[in-house]
C-alpha cells in the first residue's frame, strides 16, 4: 500500500468519485499501488527490476490471509483487516491511521469485495485465554515445547531465523520467505504483545510455511509456555 498526505487523498477521492464507488475510490488511491486495481498483488510497486518484491503484496482474490484472529483456513474478521490496516506490517506495509475511520472501513469493504468467500463466511475469532505468569518454570517448559514442535527447523536453535530449513522456504507464490528472527518481536508481522504471539501460534500464517499449532499440544499450558520462552529470547 502507498501512503498519501490527507490533502492529496481528499483531492484524489474527489476526482475518483465520478467513476467509482467510495470504497473503490479509497482502495484505488491508498492500496492499489501495491495490491493492484483488481486486488491481485500486482500493483506498480510490486515490481522491482522486472521481479516481484518478496514477499509479494497480498493477492486478495485467493482468500489467503496471514494476519487473522480466526483458525487456519478461515478468512479474517473485519476487525482483523482493520488492525492490519491501522498497525501496518513492520518492514513491509505502513500504517494507514492517517485515513479517517470511515475511509479505513471503506478500504476493508473494498478488500473483502475481491474474494467471494467473505459473503458466506462465518469468521469466528480464536479465544485467547488470560496468560499465566511467564516465570522461569514456564520458560523452561516453553523451551521443551519449542523443541518438540520442531520450531528450530525454521527459526533455529536460538530463534535467529537460521534453521536448516530456512533457505528452502517458499510462500504460496513460490517466492523465498524468511522465518522470523524471534529475538526481535518488534518485527513480528502479527504483533509483539503476548496475546498477539499466542494468536499467531494458534492461527498460523496462511500462505506461508508457518502452520497453526492449535492442535499441536496436549498440555493446555504449552502454547503460553512457548510464548514465555519466545519472550525470553528477546534482545533488550
Amino acid at each position: 500500500m502507498r501512503v498519501f498526505p490527507a490533502s492529496l487523498l481528499v483531492l484524489a477521492l474527489g476526482r475518483a468519485a465520478v467513476g467509482a464507488d467510495p470504497a473503490t475510490a479509497v482502495y484505488n488511491h491508498a492500496c492499489a499501488w501495491c495490491h493492484g486495481k483488481d486486488g491481485r498483488g500486482d500493483g506498480p510497486a510490486a515490481f522491482s527490476i522486472n521481479k516481484y518484491l518478496s514477499p509479494r503484496p497480498r493477492d486478495f482474490t485467493r482468500g489467503l490471509f496471514k494476519l487473522r484472529s480466526t483458525p487456519s483456513g478461515q478468512v479474517p474478521t473485519d476487525d482483523d483487516l482493520l488492525r492490519t490496516l491501522e498497525r501496518g506490517i513492520p518492514g513491509y506495509m505502513p500504517s494507514f491511521r492517517g485515513l479517517t475511520a470511515g475511509e479505513r472501513r471503506l478500504a476493508v469493504t473494498a478488500v473483502k469485495g475481491f474474494f467471494p468467500g467473505f459473503a458466506t463466511a462465518h469468521a469466528t475469532p480464536i479465544a485467547v485465554p488470560p496468560p499465566p505468569p511467564a516465570d522461569a518454570a514456564a520458560v523452561a517448559r516453553g523451551r521443551e515445547a519449542y523443541a518438540a514442535a520442531g520450531c528450530a527447523a525454521c527459526h533455529g536453535e536460538r530463534g535467529r531465523g537460521d534453521g536448516p530449513s530456512a533457505p528452502a522456504l517458499r510462500d504460496s507464490d513460490g517466492l523465498p520467505i524468511r522465518p522470523a528472527d524471534l529475538r526481535y518481536p518488534a518485527r513480528f508481522k502479527g504483533g509483539a504483545e503476548p496475546a498477539d504471539v499466542y494468536r499467531t501460534l494458534m492461527s498460523g500464517l496462511d500462505g506461508t510455511p508457518m502452520p497453526s499449532y492449535a492442535s499441536a499440544f496436549d498440555d493446555p499450558r504449552a502454547p503460553w509456555d512457548l510464548v514465555a520462552y519466545l519472550g525470553s529470547l528477546r534482545r533488550r
